[in-house]
């Protein structure tokens, strides 16, 4: 009886099975032959460049290390051959070379691009051989990558997408243009890298209401901050790589107290006006030199800023001859020369006043100094009536002058990215005033 039983449900399970749908299979072929046809696809991409591959490269990103080495981006030229041969080039010490080794694509449960033997220039940033003496006795390197998974291509953008194999880091490939000479392209690339980092002026970083700081980029690691966060410790670190267009930052993730932001990993492109580093994929998140920032990080680094004398605003003008008075009636031909601004510690600004004793020469200066407060494009100066010991120009009403500078001004510059080519800052409390600074 048991027998039975058994022999009709196994019956039952067959007729069961029989009128089961059929479900049709997700992929037209194996997992093997489909490897081997995007391998294939990839090789031929690669190859079927005329003048190869530009990279740029990222190694390791750890927002929380100043090791800076780990947090730059890099740019290689690649030329990929049939033969089993790539040819490497970069500036090395200052130096454009070029080294041939060989490459691959192999299948590693998906595709993966790999650069097989060693090839000096590219497999510098993933060698961990402390013996270089490079990075320390720990035997990590900077953490590079030498194999890539290969991921979609953007038929959009023109670019393969890869990911470090190892450490996981989003690297681009874009065609090199056919016309263009291999060493003149990193000519480009220190041409733009000059024209936004050459004064090595903080970045003000905007994405809607959120404003940061961007510190350290002439060493390509932005330190970041927001705004107005005490800068001598923390930060987060983000690389880059300045590309013909502009610079593409390695992006992540940015905690301003309960807001997350997201850095996004894109190319920020140098606009018409020259004066901002605009999103391509998000226009209104964007980087620039704002004056105000430059007004005071220069001047607490060491720049100073003269104030030009062919243009002074009329209540200087007129403290300035009131007190040139005041003078020459003591001692003939004696007057205010020039004026110059520069940094006197954290939130401190000096006033310096140059004039002529007699009509010899302007070497004798008076300091003054002003407390300086920062919200976002507007610096306002406050005299806090200190001034150096033996002021003479205190004795004759200096200060009279020197509270003609009390006030909220906003510094615009007049070239994008070169503050050094001259500030202009307007006070907001009387239109009239208008400062010219130069270095």
């Amino acid at each position: 009886m048991k027998i039975q039983k058994l022999t009709y449900i196994g019956l039952v399970g067959l007729v069961l099975m029989a009128c089961s749908p059929r479900v049709p299979d997700v992929f037209d072929d194996t997992s093997v032959n489909r490897l081997d046809k995007r391998r294939t696809e990839v090789m031929n991409l690669l190859i079927n460049q005329p003048n190869g591959w530009v990279m740029e490269y990222f190694a390791q990103a750890d927002p929380t290390s100043s090791d800076v080495e780990k947090h730059q981006g890099y740019t290689f030229l690649m030329e990929f051959r049939t033969d089993g041969t790539v040819t490497v080039g970069a500036p090395v010490d200052g130096v454009f070379k070029t080294e041939t080794s060989m490459w691959d694509v192999i299948n590693d449960n998906s595709t993966v691009l790999t650069f097989n033997t060693f090839n000096h220039i590219f497999h510098y940033y993933s060698n961990p051989d402390p013996a270089l003496g490079l990075w320390g006795a720990d035997g990590e390197g900077i953490g590079g990558d030498y194999e890539f998974l290969v991921l979609q291509y953007n038929e959009t953008e023109n670019y393969q997408l890869l990911k470090g194999k190892k450490h996981s880091c989003y690297i681009r490939m874009y065609p090199l243009a056919a016309n263009q000479e291999w060493e003149g392209y990193f000519s480009l690339l220190g041409q733009m890298d000059q024209f936004i980092f050459g004064e090595n002026t903080p970045l003000d970083y905007y994405d809607g209401n959120t404003h940061l700081t961007l510190y350290n980029g002439k060493k390509h690691e932005f330190r970041a901050f927001t705004f107005g966060a005490d800068t001598l410790g923390g930060g987060s670190y983000y690389g880059l790589i300045v590309t013909p267009k502009g610079l593409r930052i390695h992006g992540g993730e940015f905690q301003a107290g309960k807001e997350t932001i997201i850095i996004p990993m894109d190319l920020f492109a140098l606009n018409e006006a020259q004066d901002k580093l605009v999103s391509v994929n998000t226009p209104n998140i964007y980087m620039t030199v704002d004056g105000a920032t430059a007004f005071v990080s220069d001047a607490n680094n060491g720049k100073p800023w003269r104030i030009d004398g062919n243009s002074l605003p009329a209540a200087v003008v007129s403290a300035k001859t009131t007190l040139d008075a005041a003078i020459s009636a003591v001692v003939a031909n004696s007057y205010v020369t020039r004026f110059r601004w520069e940094g006197a510690g954290a939130k401190r600004m000096a006033l310096r006043i140059y004039y002529s004793v007699g009509g010899g020469a302007d070497n004798s200066y008076d300091t003054y100094y002003f407390n300086v407060a920062q919200t976002g494009k507007e610096v306002t100066l406050t005299a806090d009536d200190t001034y150096s010991a033996g002021s003479i120009l205190y004795q004759f009403g200096g200060l009279d002058l020197v509270h003609t500078f009390n006030g909220t001004y906003t510094f615009s510059l007049q070239q994008g990215f070169h503050p050094s080519q001259g500030l202009t800052g307007t006070k907001s409390d009387d239109a009239t005033f208008v400062l010219h600074l130069n270095h």
